[in-house]
C-alpha cells in the first residue's frame, strides 16, 4: 500500500488537472466548428424532406377535418388555393365553409385565416375540393412539391384522402 504523497498532497488532487487552458479550448471550438460546416449541407435536405411530408399530411388531415365537418354540420365545406373568400398568399390554403345554399353559395373561412405551410413548400390542384353534407367530393388532386419532390394528396369522390409521394396510382 503506497503512502501519501511528498507535500501533503492527496492521490486526487495529483491526477486531475485543474482546468483547460486557453489553446485546448480554441482547439475544441475549431474542430466542433468544422464538424458543423461538414454536418450542415448533409442535414438541409433531410429537413427539407420533413418540411414537404410534414405539409403533405397537414393538408390531408385539413382535408379530412373539412369531410367530417361537413358531415356533422350539414354545410358544404371547401379547401381552395384560389378563388376563395379571402386572399390566399402563395404556399398557403383555406379551408371554408358555405353559409348560403347551393343555389346561391356564399363562402366564409372557416377560421378567419389561411393554413400557410412552411416556406419553401409550394400548393397546387387540379379543382377545389368541396365536400357536401354526405361526405362525397369533387374530386382534386392537390401537390406540394419544393427541391427535394413532391407529395400528392388525392381526394376520390367518396372523400378518401391518399398521400402518396411523387404521384399517386389511379
Amino acid at each position: 500500500m503506497a503512502g501519501p504523497l511528498p507535500g501533503n498532497r492527496s492521490l486526487v488532487q495529483a491526477t486531475w488537472p485543474r482546468g483547460l487552458t486557453f489553446v485546448e479550448l480554441i482547439t475544441v471550438t475549431i474542430v466542433l466548428l468544422i464538424m458543423a460546416v461538414i454536418a450542415i449541407p448533409r442535414v438541409s435536405p433531410i429537413v427539407q424532406n420533413f418540411r414537404l411530408r410534414g405539409a403533405a399530411w397537414q393538408l390531408a388531415g385539413d382535408l379530412r377535418l373539412a369531410r367530417q365537418r361537413a358531415v356533422t354540420t350539414q354545410k358544404r365545406f371547401r379547401v381552395c388555393i384560389t378563388s376563395c373568400a379571402i386572399t390566399v398568399p402563395a404556399g398557403s390554403y383555406s379551408v371554408e365553409k358555405d353559409i348560403g345554399t347551393p343555389a346561391v353559395p356564399r363562402w366564409i373561412s372557416e377560421t378567419g385565416t389561411t393554413v400557410k405551410l412552411p416556406p419553401d413548400v409550394a400548393i397546387s390542384a387540379t379543382a377545389t375540393a368541396t365536400f357536401v353534407p354526405s361526405g362525397r367530393v369533387s374530386g382534386s388532386t392537390f401537390t406540394v412539391s419544393n427541391l427535394i419532390g413532391q407529395f400528392e394528396v388525392k381526394v376520390s369522390a367518396t372523400g378518401q384522402v391518399r398521400i402518396c409521394p411523387g404521384t399517386c396510382p389511379p
